[in-house]
């Protein structure tokens, strides 16, 4: 759509050769508080619950006009292909149904109506009534640098649920999601949409910290896979087990890998890096590592890579003719691949090396045989605080202490093999909590009062 076509509700709708003031952001950082108090505060969650279904009705029907324009991006401004971006929506808002929203409270605020009053804990003759209430900010902001569509819309859907506004600073890849995000909740209730800003990062160089100064919390994404050691909690790897090998065999299990992969071309955050499978001499990694690609190769018919600049298939060659000499050195690595010179295509690395392996996204994984998730756990230490996700593949008797295990270990969110790829909508999956985007009172009263 045309700049001057577009309705302008938001900053993002202005022409390019607008300019942006001191003045209009300050005016409009202004306007943002004093709308979230007047449209949002006053609402019940209930309210607040019904938009948001709405809106998952309307990006979920294929021919809803802004997820049409949303997809014509893809492969430009979208790096993703109309096929990975579309499955990609549907898994969003799949994830944000009524019942889970309800749950997203309860769990992250711990009463599904923290948030319309006081609530009570206690009360009786011999001890005083005890209340809490989470009160919503007036004003916060979030940077999307480099991140993966999933992780704006759900921080955007929160926002709304915590009844406040929103300042959204989008990067060129990001920009048209929140833009058409937040014109379709203008669709449904304006009042909502007149407590959300979106604009380009590129006008904002200037401004940024004025709009910081406004916000109650403030918060940059940037999955930055060209240095991913600075970064906390945004690596996943798999754990399966001999027994869940033999019991279920290995079909589903690497379609369910396989899906994990697929998604956002592994760009997200928890995407599995490495998959780790008990091997006692019985070859389990290296069939797993096969049969993948195949699998891969078959979903990358139906979920196509979508272009990559020369710098980002440069580096991904360098990385998979690194392991291609490995390989021919000896038995403890190979190399399954089937891309090209030109085209990053799949690639999936046998290496008996069972140190974590950070790779470029894209499709590409190792996949390393290990003999107790125990000496794993003790062979990862130096990673303890970069892994964000693990995902299982156990038999019933192995889930629970596995899990009590990578938990102690200090693992936020952990999950079935085969469901890393779906957002994660809680706080434990990345995302910023609805605790983060309010703040708690605590009442105390006498039992005479």
């Amino acid at each position: 759509m045309h700049y001057e076509q577009r309705p302008n509700f938001f900053l993002c709708d202005m022409p390019p050769e607008a300019t942006l003031t001191s003045n209009m952001v300050l005016e409009a950082v202004d306007t943002l508080q004093r709308n979230a108090m007047t449209f949002l505060h006053p609402r019940s969650i209930e309210q607040q619950v019904s938009l948001i279904e709405q809106l998952g009705k309307l990006w979920m029907d294929e021919m809803f006009p802004y997820r049409c324009e949303l997809l014509n991006h893809c492969g430009g401004e979208i790096r993703f292909s109309r096929e990975i971006f579309s499955h990609g929506l549907d898994e969003v808002f799949r994830t944000l149904s009524r019942e889970r929203i309800y749950q997203l409270l309860r769990i992250e605020l711990g009463n599904e109506n923290a948030l319309d009053g006081w609530q009570r804990h206690l009360q009786s003759e011999e001890a005083p009534a005890h209340s809490t209430h989470h009160f919503s900010f007036r004003l916060v902001g979030a940077h999307y640098q480099q991140s993966v569509p999933s992780q704006l819309i759900v921080f955007m859907v929160k926002c709304l649920l915590a009844k406040t506004s929103q300042w959204i600073v989008c990067s060129r890849e990001t920009l048209e999601v929140a833009r058409l995000f937040a014109h379709s909740v203008y669709q449904i209730d304006n009042k909502a949409a007149a407590c959300i800003e979106v604009v380009d990062e590129s006008l904002m160089d200037s401004h940024l910290g004025a709009m910081k100064a406004g916000c109650e919390f403030f918060r940059t994404w940037d999955y930055n896979l060209r240095s991913p050691l600075k970064q906390e909690r945004n690596f996943g790897f798999v754990w399966i087990s001999r027994d869940y090998i033999k019991q279920n065999g290995l079909g589903r299990l690497i379609r369910n890998l396989a899906n994990d992969i697929t998604a956002w071309d592994q760009l997200y955050p928890h995407a599995p890096h490495v998959i780790f499978v008990q091997d006692r001499n019985e070859h389990d990694a290296e069939k797993i590592a096969e049969l993948l690609l195949d699998e891969l190769s078959d979903l990358n018919v139906e979920f196509p890579q979508a272009h990559y600049n020369e710098d980002s298939i440069r580096q991904i060659n360098l990385y998979r003719n690194a392991y291609q000499m490995r390989a021919k050195l000896g038995p403890e690595t190979l190399v399954f691949e089937n891309g090209s010179d030109v085209s990053p295509g799949c690639s999936v690395i046998y290496d008996i090396d069972p140190q974590f392996a950070i790779t470029l996204g894209n499709r590409f994984v190792f996949v390393k045989p290990a003999s107790a998730l125990e000496e794993l756990l003790h062979v990862l230490e130096p990673y303890r605080s970069k892994i964000g996700c693990v995902g299982l593949a156990l038999t019933p008797e192995e889930s629970a202490s596995a899990a009590r295990q990578l938990a102690f270990w200090g693992v936020p969110r952990i999950c079935t093999a085969g469901v890393m790829h779906r957002p994660c909508i809680f706080r434990e999956g990345g995302m910023a909590g609805l605790d983060e985007l309010t703040y708690k009172s605590f009442w105390e009263r006498t039992y005479n009062a």
